[in-house]
């Protein structure tokens, strides 16, 4: 494909073609393959591209004086080809990342998994860098006054949606809205006719459509059967929903989840249900003999779905086969995410994630929330990984935390203050951080008290979302499917631009030219980072001492 060696942009002191190898062909950053096969390349030719399994597969490039970066202009670029349906997460394309410093580059691409539900099927694109400095937190508003719930965050074609769970006129209950900006909300209307039905439960992005289910957050009701059946519906516009059809017997779809072209749906009855189309659902089996399917994720090429404690994978037809059994105390599993090649859960009672070790084995990887010598009642909602970090959400205090290493969780921060009245034994002085989100360089966060009830006046910071940045990330938020496709990551000056197929997508807010010190004395790895393992073909990956132009990243896209 060429070289480009520009006097106005960069130089090129790193170039990986993976034409059956994966050597350096201007350098001697020689990389080592592990795992990767080889396969037709971007322009045609035989081998002329790198294939990754999205399950060990990557490839090692040791650390050289080239790969410091510094505070210094830089370029990576690259052809990506994402595998077809979902088999886990798009993956890591390129990192050379310091956990414990938090300091280093991050290209991947990544599908919003909102709450409970697992990942979409819509491949974005994100590119960070960072240096270990404060975090800033924004406050986007709340998209209705009477709602003490933020249920489901998700990406979609360019904007952010939210669900919201609850209000005081159950006609302006179970709505999706859109963010427009700043502090405002776009209302998307009522998922559902169903007044009985209060809250949008989850939500995915399922071969190019939103999908959202309903039911109620309130346990109390859904315990007691008051609420609507389980319903499924489908974004057509503007603030119209259309019904994909009941399922089962319960009360609340908790997760849904886009797996190898197919939609998948869990209910409280511990049930699971694929969509057929044109409103009928088959009957996928029940996990076990527990009473709720909470969580559903993809990874690693199977479903796997987390209940009353108890681990599952989902072997097809109708048959389940439990992979853990309350390890470590848990009770309930309310979020499976995969980081760094392994799945991992966030539970309750002791605010644990764990991380598979096969078998039916857990590893413990530390806990959050309050002491547990006296109250066992710390719950991880979610857990979504943002420009190179873990993050979680948990119960009771509506904290944030990141994962800085084995046992070690730093609280980033409190979304709801603690008020005069908070009681580890009051259930309603709890609140909570129910989903995050990766939106336009940002982790965003929902807020909840902790049954998502309807309150006419209650607490300010409840049902509400913020914004995170992390050192400085941008984002393209748009699928970019499954056909070969040019990336180019600009770290400029004073910002970081993002490119795809030559256009310029993103830019980053402008920020110190000698902020972020990216050098790290690591190795530079391609295709695995904390993005998860890639999943699908790499060809003509590019290092850049400086910053390309728009011109010179169109003229390699053209090629």
């Amino acid at each position: 494909m060429g070289q480009l060696n520009s006097q106005s942009g960069g130089r090129l002191v790193a170039h990986w073609p993976l034409d059956g190898s994966c050597r350096d062909a201007v350098g001697t950053l020689h990389g080592t393959g592990h795992g990767i096969a080889f396969v037709e390349g971007a322009d045609g030719r035989p081998s002329g591209a790198a294939l990754f399994d999205g399950l060990d597969d990557w490839v090692d490039v040791p650390h050289g004086s080239a790969l410091d970066l510094g505070t210094r202009p830089s370029t990576v670029t690259a052809w990506v080809k994402p595998g077809r349906g979902v088999a886990g997460p798009p993956g890591q394309i390129l990192g050379q990342f310091d956990q414990a410093a938090r300091r280093g580059v991050n290209l991947w691409l990544a599908a919003s998994a909102p709450g409970y539900s697992s990942i979409g099927d819509a491949r974005h694109v994100h590119f960070g860098i960072d240096d270990g400095g404060p975090c800033d937190w924004e406050d986007c508003g709340k998209p209705w006054p009477s709602n003490t719930m933020i249920g489901a965050l998700t990406a979609y074609r360019g904007r952010l949606y939210a669900g919201i769970a609850a209000a005081s006129d159950p006609r302006d209950a179970c709505h999706v809205f859109r963010y427009a900006g700043g502090q405002e909300w776009e209302d998307c209307g009522r998922v559902g006719d169903d007044l009985g039905t209060p809250t949008v439960h989850s939500m995915v992005v399922h071969e190019g459509k939103l999908y959202a289910g309903t039911g109620i957050w309130d346990w109390d009701r859904a315990w007691a059967g008051d609420c609507g059946p389980t319903h499924v519906y489908v974004y057509e516009g503007g603030t119209r929903w259309r019904d994909c059809g009941r399922f089962g017997e319960g009360y609340r779809v908790l997760a849904l989840a886009s797996f190898a072209g197919d939609l998948y749906a869990s209910d409280d009855t511990g049930k699971c249900y694929r969509y057929a189309g044109r409103g009928r659902w088959e009957y996928c089996g029940q996990a076990g003999e527990d009473t709720r399917l909470y969580s559903l994720t993809v990874h690693a090429g199977s479903l796997y779905g987390g209940t009353n404690g108890n681990m599952y994978r989902y072997d097809g037809g109708t048959t389940w086969t439990r992979i853990g059994s309350s390890p470590f105390g848990t009770t309930q599993v309310h979020k499976l995410q995969g980081y760094e090649g392994a799945l991992c859960a966030g539970t309750w009672p002791y605010g644990k994630v764990l991380r598979y070790e096969g078998g039916e084995d857990w590893a413990d990887c530390g806990q959050m929330g309050i002491g547990t010598d006296q109250f066992q009642i710390n719950e991880v909602n979610e857990l979504t990984v943002y420009n190179g970090k873990l993050y979680a959400g948990v119960i009771p205090k509506a904290e944030v935390y990141r994962f800085d290493g084995p046992g070690n969780w730093a609280l980033v921060r409190q979304l709801v203050p603690t008020t005069p009245q908070w009681s580890s034994q009051d259930i309603a002085s709890w609140n909570r951080v129910p989903c995050l989100s990766v939106f336009a360089g940002r982790l965003y966060a929902g807020t909840s008290t902790c049954h998502g009830r309807p309150d006419e006046q209650p607490p300010a910071e409840v049902g509400r979302v913020y914004a995170m940045r992390a050192g400085q990330c941008v984002s393209y938020d748009r699928d970019i499917g499954c056909d070969w496709t040019h990336i180019a990551a600009v770290r400029g000056l004073d910002s970081l631009r993002l490119y795809i197929n030559g256009r310029l997508r993103s830019t980053s807010p402008a920020f110190a030219g000698s902020a972020y010190n990216l050098t790290t004395g690591l190795p530079l790895r391609i295709g695995c980072g904390a993005g998860a393992y890639f999943r699908g073909a790499l060809d003509d990956v590019r290092l850049y001492a400086g910053a390309l132009s728009a011109a010179e990243v169109r003229e390699l896209a053209r090629r």
